[in-house]
């Protein structure tokens, strides 16, 4: 339970209930939490657009190296965990966490053949 969980932290936590007047409120509230994620989103969706730039021109400087790769993967871990904070509060399923979704998959891929590239290289200089 969420309390428990606040608790184990030492927070202090009030759980309410709450009923919206109408249905025209209920779906305000709705937007207005759709709208939230999906700001959310865009900004992931725009680092992940760095991250695509910073693999590209590692590429294009022949940056192979076991470092560069490191620093790329702390770059990807932090866009992993930041999509889970973004999906946790996403309850009513944003119009761009599909997309936010995919972009993260792309961004793994790219990491995975940046990877590959490395140990080629590596492999060439024995």
């Amino acid at each position: 339970m969420i309390e428990n969980g606040v608790s184990e932290m030492e927070g202090e936590s009030v759980i309410l209930e709450t009923v919206a007047l109408d249905r025209f409120q209920e779906e305000k509230v709705i937007a207005r939490f759709k709208a939230d994620r999906d700001e959310a989103y865009r900004e992931f969706i725009d680092k992940c657009g760095d991250f695509d730039a910073e693999i590209a021109k590692e590429r294009a400087a022949d940056h192979f190296t076991y470092a560069e790769l490191e620093e790329n993967d702390v770059d990807l871990k932090k866009l992993q965990g930041w999509f889970e904070k973004i999906r946790k509060l996403d309850f009513y399923g944003a119009t761009l966490g599909a997309e936010a979704e995919e972009r993260l998959h792309a961004c793994e891929a790219l990491l995975d053949a940046y990877a590959q590239q490395v140990f080629d290289a590596h492999d060439e200089n024995r």
